[in-house]
This record gives structure tokens, sequence and C-alpha cells, in this order.
């Protein structure tokens, strides 16, 4: 008897240790399938999962659990739920907020098991989702998560890019210069004797969604929204539809196609030519128009509707002009060739806006010396005492040594060629001794020309910017002055260098 209770004991002891190591939640991540993965669409679910243990008709329960968002029926009809290809009886199916529980219909093994579940309502907010499914079974009882499943935007949102194509070479990604008034040539494309900026303009979808946002063809329309009085704008873009026309503040709407369809995921490109015939503050508009009864539900109107509303401003000079400065490595003597536009505080930050990041990562410190004053200050790491550059004034720039393959770095200065109306003509301080200044133009000019005013010439100096060890001092003497050179000049007295 007491050799049957042992082993008896030793049996439940086994049989309590499998039951501990049993595994909890076996069954494995579910895969969802949804069709469609529309927004707000009714859609027929197919989640695909194993169980660990066997399923017994009419006893097991499946319980699916879908997330927030998903409108799930209060019940369900015969065979609107099938697993395996069997049929689910709509009195076997209890509903409980998200949870949807369901008896078995067959004897089923362990799986693998597709159910498929018709008449769910996707989620309004488009986004990845997960749900979960588990029996009451054990080791399946625990709800396991399935794999994330995607709901798609209903509509396709579209959207506008304006590419005023920068052709100057290692010019830094999406830094724009400012525009400049038309009617000065050399600047942008010759049409007619009219000079225009160029630019690519593209209608495209940013979001692709389940279905085109109009049904019907589309009206685009641009509005000159803000301009200074008396302005005119002329723009021309080319491609499908071609369109040109002049806005003015009087009349400030055109109409530019009515025969533009959109898919899902339709792109339309087109080159461009603008024309600003005045300075000042410009904003002009594009609307995609849907018309009449033709907007995509959910978002249903019995109006025409703008699908598309964007806006690009403009900020429109006089004289603007751009003129590169070369730097390589190690130190570098260089002054503005132009009067920077970049506000009254010409911050250093600003002004190296259109280098690169990379490239301007290799620029160390910059440094000027002031005559007057005997002081010397800095920009750079740790060093605030010069937050601003000038023209007319000379600055030591430190590069990184060595550059890779004996590189440069490209510095586009943006600007005007003499100061803008209503200020003075330039006119430049210096000291009596070595001054550092800077040469404001962007061509050569004998410094005899340039320092007209006086009759006895400074001593001038400048500085090779050679690659490696090919640099050094250069006197100047009666030669020329070169843009984006800085210079030493010695001068015999205080006054002023006014330039021609």
């Amino acid at each position: 008897m007491r050799k049957i209770i042992s082993i008896l004991i030793a049996l439940g002891l086994v049989l309590g240790l499998s039951a501990i190591a049993t595994p909890v939640g076996a069954v494995t991540a579910p895969v969802v399938t949804v069709t469609p993965n529309c927004a707000c669409a009714t859609a027929n679910y197919t989640i695909a999962f194993n169980t660990s243990a066997s399923l017994t008709e009419g006893v097991t329960h499946v319980c699916i659990v879908f997330p927030a968002g998903t409108t799930v029926p209060t019940s369900f009809a015969d065979g609107a739920i099938t697993i395996d290809s069997n049929s689910v009886f709509g009195s076997e199916v209890t509903v409980t907020g998200q949870k949807v529980c369901f008896l078995v219909p067959a004897n089923l093994g362990s799986g693998p098991h597709t159910v498929v579940i018709t008449g769910i309502g996707n989620p309004c907010t488009p986004g990845p989702y997960t749900l979960t499914v588990n029996t009451d079974r054990a080791p399946d009882a625990t709800p396991v998560a399935s794999a994330p499943y995607t709901i798609a935007p209903a509509i396709s949102v579209y959207g506008f890019v304006w590419d005023s194509n920068p052709t100057y070479p290692g010019i830094a990604v999406g830094f724009v210069p400012p525009m400049r008034a038309g009617g000065q040539p050399g600047y942008g494309t010759n049409v007619s004797g009219v000079w225009y900026h160029a630019f690519n303009f593209t209608l495209m979808a940013t979001t692709v969604g389940c279905a085109a946002p109009c049904a019907a063809n589309v009206t685009m329309n641009v509005t000159l929204a803000a301009a200074p009085a008396g302005s005119t704008v002329t723009l021309n873009l080319t491609g499908t539809p071609t369109w040109g026309g002049t806005l003015t503040p009087a009349a400030p709407s055109s109409v530019i196609s009515t025969s533009i369809p959109l898919g899902t995921n339709t792109t339309i490109v087109w080159t461009g030519l603008i024309n600003f015939d005045t300075v000042g503050q410009y904003q002009i508009c594009f609307d995609v128009i849907c018309p009449a009864g033709a907007l995509v539900c959910p978002v249903c109107s019995s109006s025409p509707v703008s699908v598309v509303h964007q806006c690009f401003n403009f900020n429109v000079y006089q004289w603007k002009d751009a003129a590169k400065i070369t730097l390589r490595e190690k130190w570098n003597l260089i002054s503005l060739p132009l009067v920077p536009l970049v506000g009254a505080s010409a911050k250093i930050e600003d002004l190296l806006a259109s280098i690169p990041a990379a490239a301007q990562a290799n620029i160390i410190s910059i440094w000027n010396y002031d005559r007057c004053t005997d002081k010397w200050a800095s920009w750079g790491a740790g060093q605030t005492g010069l937050t601003t550059l000038q023209d007319g004034k000379a600055y030591w720039v430190r590069v990184a040594y060595p550059l890779a393959g004996c590189g440069n770095i490209s510095w586009w200065v943006w600007g005007t060629v003499k100061p803008m109306p209503p200020a003075s003509p330039a006119a430049y301080p210096v000291c009596a001794g070595w001054n550092m200044v800077g040469f404001l133009g962007t061509s050569p000019l004998a410094s005899a020309s340039y320092l007209w005013n006086w009759a006895t010439q400074p001593v001038i100096y400048s500085w090779t910017q050679g690659c490696w060890t090919s640099q050094g001092w250069s006197l100047v003497g009666a030669g020329n002055l070169n843009p984006g050179q800085g210079y030493w000049m010695a001068f015999p007295a205080a006054g002023a260098v006014y330039v021609p």
C-alpha cells in the first residue's frame, strides 16, 4: 500500500511540474490582411495563426480583440465569420465592445488556422494597428498581439513643390537666393528682351491613399495674394497643361486649366518662368478645385472645393547679384565683394547659409583687426567677439587642414554691387598704420582707381591662398584688387576709402 501511495505522490509531482512547465500564450503572432485597407471602409479581415492545442467543435472559443477606432458589429449573421473555411453560426458569436468570440464549428487541429471576418469597419485614422488572438484552452488562453497591419488614408493628399533651380555650384540644398525684380539684364532667362527667373513646379501626391480626392478633372487657379501696389507678375508654366499669364493686385486670379485628371498618385511637373517688375513682398497661392459633386467621400460636398491650397512667399530685391568666394585650407584673407542682402544684422550664420553643412564644419574661425581701436575680434567655437561681417572690411578665415583632395569651399555671397538707396555711397574709415581693408566689387580694379581719393597710395599686401603649403604674402603695388580678396593696407594717416 505504501508503495502505491509513493507512486501516486511521485506521479502527482511529475504532473504538477509538467503543468508548471506548460507554456502560456502559445498562439503564434497572427498575421492580418485587411481588404480593403482604406480608412473608414468596411472590410474583410483575414487572420492567420497557429495554436498549440487542437480546437474542439462546440467547446473551444476563439477570441479576437480589435484595436480602438475599429467598428465592430454588435452581431454577425451565419457565415459572416469562418475558420478554416468552416462557417460559424451567428448565434454562437458574442461581441463585447471590441472583442469578438465564437465557438469553433468543427474539430480542428493545432493549425495553421485562418479566420475570415466580414463587415468590420476600418479605423478612420490611417496608420499601423494590431489586434490580439487567443482561445479559451490552455496553453493558448493568453491574448497574443498580431504583427502590425496598415490602414491607408481613404483619400490621397496632394501638394505643390516649387524649386527655384539655383544654378550656383556648391550651394547648400534648400538655400534659395532672394528674387530680383525684372528688367535687369544678365540674370535668369531672357525671353523677347524680358528677364525671367526659371523654376520647376510640381503637383504631386504627398500621401498616397485609396482614392483620388476628386472623381472628375480639376481646375487649377493661381492667385496673387499679396503684392506691392502697381506691380505685375508674369508667370508661364510649360508642361501638361501649358499656361501663361499676368497677375496684378487689381486682377489677382486666373484659371490655369480645366483638364487635369488626378489619380491616387499623379505627378505633374511644369518648367516655369516668372518675372516680378517691382521690388517688394509677394505671395502667390495655387488651388486645385474639384467641381461640384465630384469630391470623393467621406468628405463629400455639393459645391466646388479646393483639394489643394498652397502659397509661396517671395522677397524681391533690386540689383541683386551673386559672387563667389573660394576658401582653401588653412588661412584665407577675404572680403565681401557685395553689400550683403541678409538684413541689417549681416550675421555670420546667415552669410554662411549658402555653404553646405558638411563644408561649413570645416570653417574653424573668422578674425578681424580694427586698427582704430587696436583690437582683434573673432568668431568660432567659444568665441563671441565677432558676430557680423561687413563690406569694406577684410577677414582672416581659418579652414581645416587638409581638405580632401586639396579641395576648396565655394561660398556664395548675395547682395548689391553698391549700397541700396537711401544709403549713402560706400565709405570705409581707416586709421594711420596697418588696416584690414576689403574690396567692394565683382570685377578686378586697379588699386589706384579704387583708392582714388588718396594722393599717397598705401602699401598693400595680399595673401595667396594656395593649396597645402603654397600660401604667402604678395605686394600688390600698382596691381589690381580682386573680388573676394582681403588686404592689409598701411595708410599714412587717418581717413576713409570712398568706393568709386
